[in-house]
């Protein structure tokens, strides 16, 4: 994936390993970024509709660069190669988006929920098919990353996606809201554990897609940062970072400038500065590969829990009586499964699944096993083969967000702080905390992390299981 500069969620430094205190300040960049720099932006717009002058002395370097990719994107869309000619915009996606909303404005007023909703997922389904056509936009696919196919491969699923919507809202005055909302469940699901199934079999092969290894230099070290949220009960990172070496390197005569096309999970890349080898596809020579692109199983299982669901709401669907209680799969969270990011997506499936659980009587169970930390742990593929630890650690304090969500701050700073989502009640002093252990450098001196992957109320769960904390 080529590198560029004004991303407000990329952070760019030469350390390829860093500490937790490091870890979390790019937290709080991130939430300073978004805070500080869409004010600059618009009054960056103010003044260039008023002929105030626009220039960027005022700006650190981080806020121009954000306003000059800002613009860019605005002016010729996306484009994986910046030399390239100029791709000519369409006004045809922002008469589609003016149309979209006028028809849920008028189906709102005059009380026509399915004809509002039909013709917002109808809008969102033909956005969709067109960045997959143009290709002036980016996407993320869950297997391959961002790389060159991506907005075509994420549009045409997005596209799916809401063709699998809008069917059932048309189709509302024969099977009423009810079945509209059931059988418009059971297709997202559906188009999902489809595309997640084709991607997993398709992953099989992605290797041979970068089939030229070439020479190139690290020139440093990218890290990017998402925010998500998750209803569930397990551990809910409130942010995640991903870490990807930056690659200069020269093909058929032209320089490139890129990082993986997927990232690596975690804050430590795998290179050293300087010279490297690097795997690129010759057809698109800025897609460059990383091992975590391969086959996750994750993914496949993702797909097998969908058909599942799918298969729950067909159920329901000719057997009629089924009434969603709200707080587990409704019809707005299924959209939002639908098109959330990774993390959002793996968050509002958790929630699916805890709120199936409750219903059909299965919930974690009180008392917790070596057994089960071993099947927990084996859901990521980053963590498999690393010893686990298990402490009963101590909570020096919460901390609370605007937006609702807190961080649970435990006293040892070998630990990470544990983002979690909605209000909290009576946590208590102490959790209970599974962990994998990794060492960094920081300034001369090795120190050894502690990252959490399972963390549990001791309120309601005990471990009976031979494992204790790390000793080092």
């Amino acid at each position: 994936m080529r590198f560029e500069d004004g991303r407000i969620d990329q952070f760019v430094s030469d350390k390829k390993l860093i500490s937790t205190a490091e870890r979390d300040e790019l937290f709080t960049q991130y939430r300073r970024r978004g805070r500080d720099f869409i004010p600059v932006a618009v009054q960056q717009v103010k003044n260039s509709y008023s002929g105030s002058d626009t220039g960027f002395e005022d700006l650190t370097e981080e806020q121009a660069e954000f306003i000059r990719r800002a613009g860019d994107l605005a002016e010729n869309g996306y484009q994986d190669d910046p030399d390239a000619p100029k791709k000519k915009l369409s006004w045809f996606p922002l008469i589609v988006v003016i149309a979209t909303f006028a028809v849920v404005i008028v189906g709102s007023i005059s009380g026509g929920v399915a004809f509002a909703l039909g013709g917002f997922f109808l809008g969102f389904s033909i956005l969709g098919f067109y960045a997959a056509k143009s290709g002036n936009a980016r996407g993320f696919t869950f297997y391959g990353g961002t790389s060159s196919g991506s907005s075509k491969t994420a549009g045409i699923a997005i596209g799916i996606i809401g063709i699998a919507g809008a069917i059932p809202m048309f189709l509302s005055g024969l099977i009423g809201m009810t079945g509209a909302f059931l059988l418009m469940g059971a297709l997202l699901f559906a188009v999902v554990a489809i595309l997640m199934l084709a991607g997993f079999i398709k992953s099989f092969s992605a290797k041979n897609k970068y089939s030229e290894e070439i020479a190139a230099t690290c020139v440093g070290y990218l890290r990017t940062v998402d925010s998500h949220s998750g209803g569930s009960r397990r551990h809910r990172r409130g942010y995640t970072i991903r870490t990807s070496p930056i690659f200069e390197y020269t093909y058929q005569g032209k320089d490139y400038k890129g990082i993986y096309d997927r990232m690596i999970d975690g804050i430590n890349a795998d290179v050293n500065m300087g010279a490297a080898s690097i795997a690129i596809d010759p057809k698109h020579p800025e897609d460059i590969y990383h091992k975590s692109t391969g086959v996750q199983v994750k993914g496949l299982f993702v797909s097998i829990i969908c058909f599942v669901i799918c298969g729950i709401f067909v159920f329901a669907f000719f057997n009629g009586g089924y009434q969603s209680s709200g707080k587990g799969v409704n019809g707005f969270n299924l959209f939002k499964f639908a098109v959330s990011s990774d993390e959002e997506r793996e968050g509002l499936f958790e929630s699916f699944a805890d709120g199936l659980n409750k219903s059909l009587g299965y919930e974690i169970p009180y008392e917790i096993t070596d057994e089960m930390v071993d099947k927990y742990i084996s859901e990521f593929s980053y963590l498999n083969g690393q010893t686990w630890y298990y402490e009963l650690a101590t909570i020096e304090r919460i901390d609370e967000f605007d937006n609702g969500d807190y961080n649970i701050v435990l006293e040892d700073e070998s630990f990470p702080q544990l983002g979690k989502s909605g209000k909290h009640g009576d946590i208590g002093d102490t959790r209970i905390v599974f962990y994998t252990t990794y060492e960094y450098e920081y300034e001369g001196v090795t120190y050894t992390g502690k990252d959490v992957f399972w963390d549990l109320s001791p309120q309601e769960h005990v471990y009976v299981g031979t494992h204790g904390a790390y000793e080092g």
